[in-house]
């Protein structure tokens, strides 16, 4: 019975014997032919679409033209890319370690949600809209050549509205949920971002001071959020982040210099052949980062304690002899342990903030 609803259904159905329903010669003999075109007029498609990719090599157009609809995995790949989750996970941990460090009473755990949702969708926001910016400059170089708008796969009109979308929502919710002071805030970090760290890049090595301006705002956000204030304590976080960027990004510059000098960028490591300044100036942020992070300990012990101390110094100490050492070897390895290690000082410090307020030592 089931045989026969489907070749019914399909309209095959020519005569019957007993329960079986079989198709006539005459009606395989059309459904091979139609077989026959839809196999011809995929090879014709096939054929359309290599000559499609031709062209658009020719005429220097990247990627794949039907990737989007081919490919939905990476579609939703490439929206995360635009969003550059690495970067909004670390911007999200600063604002944690602000809003911890600056609570008193019961922790509101709603706030302190919404203050890292917000704030990671406005860095999203800004990142992505910052890949629309740079779309051509992106193209010239090897690192950044298979991003998401170089490589065809989201056009720059939707990059462009999914950054400005998470930035609305991310504002919205610091906004709603949080304070004002924290929507001023996040939308002070996107707009120094954007409007003066990404065309920097293309004036002055200097632009790595300007562009870890905004990079140190989310701490004040989250300190914002805990308090709905700014005070001492805070902009010394505020300060510490400002540093500690510069020992974070100058290692990225140096491994890819030769990109940033293909596209035009005024990256510190890119301007010189020896990478004198940038080794003295990654030795010297790193070392700055000790009397610094100290600092708040000293200045309020309420806010910082002794775990919070020993993960700062421990990682500042670390930070300095890695540096110490790329300097000697001048090497990609010694580099790459550079940058590993600024990568697990904020983590670290964070992680002593806050068995700082389970201990109940702060």
């Amino acid at each position: 019975m089931h045989v026969r609803r489907f070749l019914e259904t399909q309209q095959l159905c020519r005569f019957q014997i007993g329960h079986f329903v079989v198709p006539t010669i005459s009606r395989q003999a059309h459904l091979k032919k139609r077989c026959n075109e839809r196999i011809a007029n995929r090879s014709i498609f096939s054929q359309l679409l290599e000559k499609l990719r031709t062209i658009c090599g020719q005429h220097g157009i990247p990627g794949d033209p039907f990737v989007q609809l081919n490919r939905p995995k990476e579609i939703l790949a490439a929206f995360l890319d635009l969003a550059r989750t690495r970067i909004a996970f670390m911007v999200v941990i600063s604002c944690a370690v602000g809003f911890v460090m600056a609570y008193k009473g019961d922790f509101n755990w709603f706030q302190f949600a919404c203050a890292l949702v917000g704030t990671g969708l406005l860095s999203s926001g800004g990142c992505a809209i910052n890949c629309y910016i740079e779309r051509e400059l992106d193209a010239m170089m090897p690192r950044t050549a298979q991003r998401p708008i170089p490589a065809g796969v989201v056009s720059p009109n939707t990059a462009l509205i999914y950054g400005i979308s998470l930035i609305v929502a991310g504002a919205l919710i610091l906004f709603v949920f949080n304070n004002l002071l924290c929507a001023v805030l996040g939308l002070s970090a996107v707009g120094i971002y954007l409007g003066m760290y990404t065309p920097a890049k293309r004036w002055t090595w200097l632009n790595t001071s300007v562009g870890a301006v905004p990079g140190a705002i989310p701490p004040l956000i989250g300190w914002a959020a805990a308090s709905g204030e700014l005070n001492t304590c805070g902009w010394i976080l505020f300060a510490i982040l400002f540093i500690w960027q510069h020992t974070h990004f100058l290692p990225i510059a140096w491994l890819f210099k030769e990109d940033y000098r293909a596209a035009g960028f005024k990256m510190l490591p890119a301007l010189e052949e020896k990478a004198e300044k940038t080794f003295g100036l990654t030795i010297a942020t790193a070392i700055v980062l000790l009397p610094l992070s100290t600092m708040l300990y000293y200045t309020g012990n309420s806010f910082a304690g002794p775990a919070y101390c020993l993960a700062s110094l421990m990682g500042g100490l670390i930070l300095v002899v890695t540096s110490v050492q790329w300097k000697n070897k001048q090497s990609r390895q010694a580099a790459r342990l550079v940058l590993l290690m600024s990568l697990v000082y904020l983590p670290a410090i964070f992680a002593g903030v806050v068995l700082d307020r389970v201990c109940g030592w702060t």
